[in-house]
């Protein structure tokens, strides 16, 4: 290698070090071997050193590439999961609404799909951030019997449809009571077990069996089975069952979703936590996957226990075997006493035949919604010192009017019986389109930030029941702004934004805006990729609410972190209830097919939402597309004519939508013509909907529209130099005293245009737009 190819290879101080030590060498020579010798010795270190420098760059370009796939999936999930946050929160928002079957039943369809897309995009991100060595495990403390109880309401909700299908959760209750692991991903492994056990089981049981074995010290070997009476597998598949993207089986499967990664990434979940999954089964007749994982022991009291056991005796009468089979093995893993009863008609013969074994003890029976006939309720009335508990579907909405009879919901559980022998109220979590609100905060001021106005919606609407005084962000400029005049009790922040993002924007709070050192802020974010909660939470946030924002997560995140003296521990009252719940009225608006637009949409509440957003951002739209028109971005003036499509058949504007549509099309062929041709007249008709929809977009639906007379010009001149004094002092209060006067009166063409942009910066401080808009308004006659 050439010297000086050899000094690019080093640092200074470095090829100085090697140069000073070859010429000592040399001077030293005796003669002309030595000199070949330690040429031979230079040759080679320079060879060493130039694939030393060829291997650093192979490295830094594998790097490189691999830096840009997690970079691809980090984009991808945020790009993703932003519309579907529109999708599912909006969907959650119009379930709360008076549907009928049919428009209820599409708007659940569209939830659930909607998390099914996010499902298959936790899988890629997951299995990447696995091969890239960047998947974490974060051990914490944990109660097993909690994790399990979650597992099981989420499968209740997968097995809806599945009637001939009994889910079933055992447990051993000597395990201990809380543990030391990765909860979170224990959950992941358990549930993509028991979601395959679901989609490929239509007949008998699934049955989630948590155990335990003693291991050395204060840990345990936690025993995790998924049992189920499903298809099986080919005993040639179950080499290739925890390959990626692979569903064995696959013609046969044709119809079952899923991208073949769940198996592939629990599998390696298990390596990562040092534990083992393995699996066992039989074709045609089920599978058992079995994780077996050490988890350090916390509290090694028993999770489950009945009181008085001893004293306790259990009946039991199932028209379904394996449900009789799990009651009868539960009952004396608790220490119960159990016997079966084989008809009612036999019950006093039971009664006096295991007189021994019942005497003196507080008896139990427990049977099925399926063997409830007028023989039991026959029992039931005869032997009222006998407690009777009914097992019903969970999703019954049976009640009991019997003294003596209790009910219990599906899925049999060990825990359920447990708390029914204590009399002990046991219940799961309700459905999630039917959230209740058990707190409300009419005081409280909470801030939205996020650049997104559909998100916005679908945030203060999720909110919306909980009665708290929302306001919004669309920029971390304007939280800024707005925070310096009022106190907020509670700030959700949008991450990616443009020019100054959340994370940035916490910094310039948390470092400048001292009465908001403490104040709670909450990330809301696409970005689920590893690393980004410690971003998040080395800025100076307090908790994150991920994107698709789910109800239940985010009311939860706002009454744990919501100060304790704004919450008021009770349901809101039935008025509320009604306002949600509204009659629908029939409007005539422009030319929109407003039928069309709610259909689609489930809820007239919901549609007079988005047209208000419709409405703010027609002159934003306006001016972009006049600008990318003006300067030739012939591909921004597609994107924004995209969008304009897009937005225009959500609110019915179908006229609209279709000239944005041919628009669109005319910017991706590149046809300038039909573009000049047609984009005057697209202009024209959206600034036709300034008027048409001013009186609905701005007055809510439920109000009566006050007429507003045309402004006189000393009045119109007199109110705009109050804003221009008001905007030069930076007097907020006058800015929007001096735009309440201008509401009151109506404008038309130029003078409705520039009123909408005042009012917008306004509403965003801007005070240097608020001067041009005032100085161009004055000189309009008026």
């Amino acid at each position: 290698m050439e010297q000086h190819n050899l000094s690019e290879q080093l640092s200074p101080r470095m090829y100085e070090s090697y140069t000073n030590s070859v010429e000592q060498l040399k001077k030293h020579c005796q003669d002309a071997s030595d000199m070949d010798a330690i040429q031979n010795i230079e040759t080679i270190v320079a060879d060493l050193l130039n694939e030393n420098h060829r291997l650093s760059l192979e490295n830094a370009d594998i790097e490189r590439v691999a830096n840009m796939k997690t970079d691809f999936l980090a984009n991808m999930s945020h790009e993703i999961r932003t519309p579907m946050n529109a999708v599912i929160g909006m969907a959650e928002m119009a379930l709360r609404e008076e549907l009928n079957a049919a428009a209820q039943n599409y708007l659940t369809q569209i939830k659930s799909s909607g998390r099914a897309l996010l499902g298959i995009i936790n899988d890629i991100l997951d299995f990447s951030k696995i091969d890239s060595g960047k998947m974490d495990i974060c051990p914490v403390e944990y109660e097993p019997l909690s994790l399990m109880n979650d597992i099981a309401n989420i499968l209740v909700t997968r097995l809806k449809d599945k009637m001939n299908v009994e889910l079933q959760l055992r447990m051993n209750p000597n395990l201990p009571c809380r543990l030391y692991g990765d909860n979170l991903r224990v959950r992941q492994v358990l549930i993509n077990l028991a979601n395959n056990a679901v989609k490929f089981t239509n007949r008998g049981h699934v049955i989630i069996d948590v155990d335990y074995e003693q291991a050395e010290n204060d840990t345990i070997m936690l025993v995790v089975a998924v049992k189920d009476t499903g298809i099986g597998i080919k005993e040639e598949d179950l080499a290739a069952i925890f390959e990626s993207f692979r569903q064995v089986d696959s013609k046969r499967n044709r119809n079952i979703e899923g991208t073949g990664l769940g198996l592939a990434i629990s599998k390696r979940l298990m390596e990562l936590m040092d534990g083992e999954l393995s699996v066992e089964s039989e074709y045609e007749k089920g599978s058992t996957f079995t994780m077996r994982l050490k988890q350090k022991v916390i509290d090694d009291h028993p999770v489950i226990k009945v009181n008085h056991s001893e004293n306790l005796a259990v009946i039991g009468y199932f028209n379904n075997l394996h449900l009789a089979r799990q009651l009868y093995q539960d009952t004396n893993r608790l220490g119960v006493y159990a016997s079966a009863l084989i008809s009612p008609d036999r019950m006093r013969v039971l009664l006096t035949g295991n007189k021994k074994e019942l005497q003196d003890k507080r008896l139990y029976f427990i049977f099925d919604e399926l063997a409830m006939d007028a023989d039991v309720e026959a029992l039931i009335r005869e032997y009222e010192t006998i407690s009777f508990i009914e097992l019903i579907d969970f999703y019954s909405d049976k009640k009991s009017e019997i003294h003596n009879l209790r009910l219990i919901r599906k899925p049999l559980s060990t825990i359920a019986i447990a708390m029914a022998l204590n009399e002990e109220e046991y219940v799961l979590s309700e459905l999630e389109s039917d959230v209740e609100f058990d707190f409300y905060a009419p005081d409280a001021r909470v801030l939205v930030v996020d650049d997104n106005a559909v998100n916005l919606t679908v945030a203060e609407g999720l909110l919306e029941p909980l009665k708290m005084k929302i306001y919004s962000a669309t920029s971390g400029k304007m939280a800024l702004d707005m925070m310096k005049q009022q106190e907020f009790d509670l700030i959700f922040m949008d991450h990616m934004m443009p020019e100054l993002d959340g994370v940035e924007t916490t910094k310039i709070i948390r470092k400048n805006y001292e009465r908001y050192h403490d104040t709670p802020i909450i990330a809301l974010t696409a970005n689920v990729v590893e690393g980004a909660r410690d971003l998040f939470f080395s800025a100076g946030m307090n908790d994150v609410v991920p994107k698709p924002i789910e109800v239940r997560m985010l009311i939860k995140k706002v009454k744990k972190w919501l100060p304790k003296d704004k919450i008021i521990k009770t349901k809101p009252d039935e008025a509320v209830r009604t306002e949600l719940k509204e009659e629908k009225k029939k409007h005539v608006i422009a030319d929109l097919d407003i039928e069309k637009a709610v259909s689609m949409m489930g809820s007239e509440k919901l549609f007079f939402r988005i047209l208000k957003e419709y409405y703010k951002q027609i002159p934003t739209k306006h001016l972009a597309i006049q600008k990318a028109y003006e300067t030739k971005d012939w591909e921004t003036y597609r994107i924004e004519v995209h969008a304009l499509k897009s937005s225009s058949r959500q609110i019915g504007a179908l006229e609209l939508a279709l000239m944005a549509e041919e628009l669109e099309k005319a910017a991706g062929e590149e046809n300038i013509e039909r573009i000049r041709l047609r984009t005057d007249a697209l202009l024209t008709k959206l600034s036709s909907y300034i008027q048409l929809l001013h009186e609905f977009a701005m007055t809510p639906e439920n109000e009566t529209v006050p007429v507003k007379r045309v402004i006189e010009g000393q009045k119109k001149q007199e109110f705009l130099d109050e804003m221009a004094e008001a905007s030069d002092n930076l007097d907020i209060d006058g800015m929007e005293a001096s735009m309440e006067k201008l509401s009151r009166y109506s404008y038309e063409g130029k003078e409705q245009q520039l009123f909408e942009k005042l009012k917008q910066a306004v509403d965003g401080i801007e005070v240097d737009v608020i001067s041009e808009i005032v100085e161009e308004w004055r000189g309009i006659d008026g």
